[in-house]
């Protein structure tokens, strides 16, 4: 861990089935959703009930691939380190 993330708060994420079957992920507490994921039937029916496990594992996974992104994004933005010479 450096010196930048600790002036990065954590963010709290949740995962929730809503009523129209979706799964989402949001922040905790929050409403708007970052990501939505549709099961179609044909699926929810093949899995034998673990659909909740595969909408886990794909949001889980989708979160952290924005998480790389955005870092590559930060990283891109930084001012080079000035050169030691001495």
């Amino acid at each position: 861990m450096d010196s930048s993330d600790v002036d990065q708060p954590e963010t709290v994420l949740e995962i929730v089935k809503l009523e129209s079957g979706d799964y989402v992920m949001r922040k905790a507490g929050e409403k708007t959703p970052l990501m939505t994921l549709n099961i179609s039937e044909k699926v929810k029916t093949n899995l034998s009930g673990k659909s909740e496990e595969l909408a886990r594992l794909m949001l889980v996974a989708g979160a952290q691939i924005m998480s790389d992104l955005s870092e590559e994004v930060e990283e891109a933005f930084e001012p080079p380190m000035p050169s030691v010479i001495h």
